[in-house]
């Protein structure tokens, strides 16, 4: 029995003869000297070596699983012998001897001539189906393309068919593969034969490339095409800063006409205008009532309106006109209108200096008067606190159509009349006292051009506080004189509390009490329907048990 050699051929490994190892070795070898100088020699090799391991696999089986000697013999029979595929003058020279030894050994080893079904991905449309079937029955694949194709539309069931026949034919990738598929006899020199057809194919189709690249009248062609890229590049990005501009000009348009419409009726309207609602601030107001509380009084109201105009409504004209231009591509430029433009702004910006200048000088000093107010000591023990309800005729400052009011969270300004304004809240504060009995001290606060001013506008601002039995009820409102102007305005109370006396908080104390110091930390809200009495510390609350946002009592 031959000893046999275990060996990998394009990776399938064998256990081979050593006699026939060594001839499919020296055959190899002989091959790969024959196509040394050829360019793929390393393709053509790999597709030999690739064919021959596939028809020695059909050599071998569960009872035979060494390959011998006439196996081999059998795969070069077919494969074809070195003097097959020599060049045609040999042939020719030995056309005797060769012709005799082919025939002698194609009678002992017969080629059955096998074709098989690949995918062609080198006459592919998609995926090389059709060119595959027409390779395997030897027809134009135009036709099954065009069955493909009307099955398509007419039936709809070719689609799903095609992707079934993409995914079960396999693609013909080697150079045996492809020769299968075209039912040539795959042996050495049809391998070596189509490989360097595929080369020099390729070859061929580069030089082309090359030349065709090169010629004169293709770099014209370069040229001109870059050209025009750059033309379209250009033209696009042109157009896109077009359509930009358009969407710009006609929000500059539309945001300019609305904001004008905004100022004349602002100006001009006899109703009231929004300037700002949500739940904790608005403003409603006439600009005149408006303008009537804060102006000097031998200011007019019109040359605020002329500064308005100016300052804020020339710049609006602008971007309306700005707007209609670019968006109507009017071209002309008019200097005069840019001038008259910014003549007028100036005029206006000068016009409302002026004004927030004589308003700003009546703000130069401050001045603060203090006013003591008897408090009768309660007959219980607890002295409560209340804000005054809302009166008809304070209502009447903030519903009706005659009278307007501005209201920035819990200060409210209302006109009573033309010449008078109700202003709200005032706040207070509670602190402790080493005293007998409870103090209330009222601090009006106001500006003026100097102190005197100051102080006269201060005395005479009206805030009125009233006692019954144990209740202590603030007003809701401070009022200041007729022709007083607001010149910042306000009303603190300071109410003293003997230490260890009690006090009790109305829920509508929440309006003027502001972060009052109590040592159960309380916040406002958690402050009011309370009993609190004061300790050195501060306020203590009575009856806080079970409220989470109120920390214990000290002891």
């Amino acid at each position: 029995m031959n000893r046999t050699i275990t060996m990998n051929l394009n990776g399938i490994i064998f256990h081979i003869e050593e006699d026939a190892y060594e001839k499919l070795n020296k055959y190899l070898s002989t091959i790969k000297g024959y196509f040394k100088d050829s360019e793929g020699r390393d393709e053509i090799m790999s597709d030999i070596e690739a064919r021959i391991a596939e028809m020695l696999s059909e050599k071998v089986s569960n009872t035979k699983q060494a390959v011998l000697l006439v196996d081999v013999e059998s795969v070069i029979a077919v494969m074809g012998k070195p003097e097959d595929f020599a060049d045609e003058a040999e042939r020719k020279e030995n056309s005797n001897s060769q012709n005799s030894s082919t025939e002698e050994n194609r009678t002992s080893y017969p080629y059955s001539k096998r074709r098989r079904v690949f995918r062609d991905t080198d006459d592919k449309v998609l995926g090389g189906v059709c060119a595959g079937v027409g390779n395997y029955f030897d027809f134009d694949p135009l036709w099954l393309r065009a069955a493909f194709a009307i099955s398509f539309f007419a039936f709809g069931s070719g689609l799903l068919l095609y992707i079934i026949l993409w995914i079960i034919i396999p693609a013909a990738k080697t150079t045996a593969e492809k020769l299968e598929m075209r039912g040539e006899k795959v042996d050495v020199n049809n391998i070596g034969k189509a490989v360097n057809e595929e080369f020099e194919d390729f070859k061929k189709r580069m030089k082309d490339f090359g030349n065709e690249v090169n010629s004169k009248e293709n770099k014209e062609r370069i040229k001109t095409t870059a050209q025009k890229g750059a033309e379209f590049v250009g033209d696009v990005f042109h157009n896109m800063i077009h359509v930009f501009g358009k969407i710009v000009a006609f929000f500059l348009l539309f945001i300019g006409i609305a904001l004008m419409v905004g100022l004349l009726a602002t100006i001009f309207g006899s109703g009231t205008i929004s300037v700002f609602n949500s739940s904790t601030s608005n403003i409603h107001f006439s600009l005149y009532e408006f303008c009537s509380a804060i102006l000097p009084s031998d200011l007019p109201i019109s040359l605020v309106v002329t500064g308005l105009m100016l300052f804020i409504g020339v710049p609006l004209i602008a971007m309306i006109y700005s707007g209609v231009k670019h968006l109507f591509n009017i071209k002309q430029k008019n200097k005069i209108v840019k001038y008259v433009f910014n003549t007028f702004w100036m005029i206006g910006l000068g016009l409302v200096i002026y004004i927030g200048i004589l308003i700003g000088s009546d703000f130069t000093e401050e001045a603060t008067v203090k006013q003591k107010i008897d408090i009768n000591q309660p007959k219980s023990e607890v002295l409560y606190l209340d804000l005054k309800p809302l009166a008809d005729d304070d209502l009447d400052f903030s519903f009706n159509h005659r009278h307007r009011n501005i209201r920035f969270g819990d200060w409210v300004m209302l006109s009573r009349d033309e010449n008078q304004f109700r202003l709200g809240y005032p706040s207070l504060n509670i602190i402790p006292c080493e005293c007998d009995s409870f103090q209330l001290a009222v601090l009006k606060n106001s500006n003026g051009l100097n102190k005197k001013e100051a102080t006269y506008k201060a005395k005479s601002i009206e805030y009125n506080i009233t006692q019954s039995d144990s209740t202590l009820v603030f007003n809701n409102y401070f009022d200041i004189k007729p022709n007083d102007k607001l010149r910042g305005q306000e009303v603190k109370l300071i109410l003293k509390v003997p230490v260890g006396k009690t006090i009790f908080l109305s829920k509508r104390m929440e309006k003027i009490i502001f972060n009052i110091d109590n040592v159960n930390d309380a916040l406002d809200n958690d402050m009011v329907n309370r009993r609190w009495k004061m300790t050195k510390q501060g306020l203590e609350c009575v009856d806080c048990n079970g409220l989470d946002n109120v920390k214990a009592k000290i002891n």
